[in-house]
């Protein structure tokens, strides 16, 4: 194993633990968190909610699992991307290191899984 691939292993490690914190937090803090996205204006903040904690535990694990890796940073990439955006929007300024870490770690994990996530789009479109 290579340095490159280590340092993917360590913040896989980080991001599945990141994730998985994030998503018990959101259970916990389940009304806090449909009020922000009802305030933010997302449609059906209930089913957003649901939906966002699914993807992190599912994107938690999967990222674990090495030939799984690539694709589910690159999923929970685009999320990320979107929460950014969002507090972005909505001038929450202060808030905008949470998603710009997990951004910066999952690009990481992804340029090393790179092989294997394009395999896996080229098996989608062929």
């Amino acid at each position: 194993m290579d340095v490159f691939n280590l340092i993917s292993w360590v913040f896989q490690l980080y991001l599945a633990y990141f994730f998985f914190r994030s998503a018990y937090r959101k259970v916990t803090g389940y009304e806090r968190v449909k009020a922000e996205f009802q305030g933010w204006g997302y449609p059906f903040p209930d089913y957003v909610t649901f939906f966002l904690i699914a993807v992190w535990i599912l994107g938690a694990t999967a990222i674990l699992a090495p030939f799984l890796s690539g694709l589910a940073a690159a999923v929970l990439l685009g999320f990320m991307i979107v929460a950014f955006a969002t507090l972005l929007i909505h001038g929450e300024y202060m808030r905008l290191v949470e998603p710009a870490i997990p951004i910066v770690l999952l690009a990481y994990v992804i340029a090393a899984q790179r092989k294997q996530v394009f395999s896996l789009v080229d098996l989608c479109w062929n």
